[in-house]
Parts: C-alpha cells; sequence; structure tokens
C-alpha cells in the first residue's frame, strides 16, 4: 500500500546517474503540448495542483501519506492533463518535478501499482527502468528522466501504444525544454 512508501526514497530511473539528477522541464509545458488521441476528448487545459495534490493528480483519491511522502522526498511541481472518451475511455497525464529522480522513480512506481492494484508488472522494451502495471482495462506507466517524472494512467479501450506514445511525447517535451534552457530554474 501507498502508506508503506513514506519512508521511500530510492528507486530506478530512465536514465544513468548524472543524467538522472540533471533534466529538468516545467510540468505545465510537459503536458500543454500533448496533442489529443483520436477518439479521445480533451477534458479541460491542464492543471498544476502542486505537490499536495499528487494523489488525486495521479489516483482519484485522497491519501494524505502520499502527499506527505511526496512532499518530503521533494516534488516541487505537478501538473495533470486528462482526457475521454467512449465506453468509459480514460486518459489521465501527469509530470512533476522533483528534487531528486531516485525519490521520483520510487514513490511513482508505488503510485502506478495502485493505480492498477490487479494488474501485472509491465515494463515496455523502451523504458527499461519505467515501473508499469496493467489489467485487461487499465494501464498505469511511471516513467523518470532526470528529475521528471512522468506517468500515464488508462481506463477502459485504451491500449498499450496509447500510453507508451504519450509517455514518449512528454519525454521529447521534458528534453526539449530543458535542452533550450527555459526549465523551471531557469
Amino acid at each position: 500500500m501507498l502508506a508503506a512508501s513514506g519512508g521511500v526514497v530510492a528507486g530506478c530511473g530512465a536514465g544513468g546517474r548524472v543524467e538522472q539528477q540533471s533534466l529538468k522541464a516545467d510540468p505545465a509545458f510537459v503536458l500543454r503540448v500533448l496533442p489529443t488521441r483520436p477518439g479521445l476528448d480533451i477534458a479541460g487545459p491542464e492543471r498544476s495542483p502542486g505537490p499536495g495534490g499528487i494523489d488525486r493528480a495521479a489516483l482519484d483519491q485522497s491519501i494524505p501519506d502520499l502527499v506527505a511522502s511526496a512532499r518530503d522526498a521533494g516534488l516541487r511541481r505537478l501538473s495533470v492533463r486528462e482526457w475521454t472518451g467512449p465506453a468509459g475511455a480514460r486518459l489521465v497525464a501527469v509530470a512533476g518535478l522533483w528534487d531528486d529522480g531516485d525519490a521520483a522513480g520510487a514513490i511513482g512506481g508505488e503510485i502506478a501499482r495502485e493505480a492498477v492494484p490487479d494488474g501485472s508488472a509491465w515494463t515496455p522494451v523502451e523504458y527499461g527502468a519505467s515501473r508499469g502495471y496493467r489489467s485487461e482495462d487499465a494501464r498505469a506507466l511511471s516513467v523518470v528522466i532526470g528529475r521528471v517524472w512522468l506517468f500515464v494512467r488508462a481506463e477502459g479501450p485504451v491500449d498499450d501504444d496509447a500510453v507508451l506514445r504519450t509517455v514518449e511525447l512528454m519525454r521529447k517535451a521534458a528534453a526539449r525544454q530543458d535542452e533550450r534552457g527555459s526549465g523551471p530554474d531557469g
């Protein structure tokens, strides 16, 4: 359960140690540039609830222990964007900026597990250090690039490809912003 992750501050990320701690990007920018997937409709603009909103952004529920763990582990900024579609289709993308990519990986992995509690572990080849879970009608994938946490949760008839494409576009946006030096700190 996520309450047990309160003291977790280590985990895996998507890059080497130097990359893991250097790349940073504004979470709102990472989500703002995402296109709408075919068959889905945007459910409003991106929102930036801040670190205290990680539980509702990622899991649609209040989990005070998760909020405390994320704040203690250095979550600085958070944004979320959602799409919906027919037959209960829903895609939620969350991006966060952390002080430490290791902490983001550990807590993000626990969030992915909680998002699909009846799912099996899923580590896509494209993101070998990611943590994901999927079931017949749900998917969740947590990826850390530098200090940026990328999380995508899908429900209903939204396939693996939609989740992977969304994560890839988020990764590209974060890297592009970091390369331009227009990240949240400069």
